[in-house]
């Protein structure tokens, strides 16, 4: 082991990879393409169109199909239950168990 190697660093790694041929108007156009044929309700063999999902989502909160009032509820009372055991276990730690009794 000579005294150079001992300050040399390593080189870092290098990631080079070739990326395959890319047309973006192809694909802008397919996406417009296919955003219509959904739109205007035909269907290709291969693929049924969806929206998006932020829409989706949307809708089926307004449309009661998820209940989320009752998620928030459930998730709200498993905070409190949480919050009240590690207030517990601090008081525990702090005064011991003498405190209780």
């Amino acid at each position: 082991m000579g005294f150079t190697s001992f300050f040399n660093k390593p080189e870092h790694k290098k990631f080079n990879i070739q990326p395959r041929y890319w047309d973006p108007a192809k694909e802008a156009r397919e996406d417009r393409e296919k955003r219509i044929r959904g739109e205007l309700g035909l269907k290709d063999e291969n693929e049924q169109y969806i929206p998006n999902i932020k829409g989706r989502m949307k809708s089926e909160l307004r449309h009661g199909r998820v209940d989320a009032g009752s998620a928030r509820n459930k998730s709200n009372i498993r905070l409190l239950i949480i919050f009240v055991l590690l207030a517990f276990a601090a008081y525990i730690y702090l005064f011991g168990w003498d405190g209780i009794i």
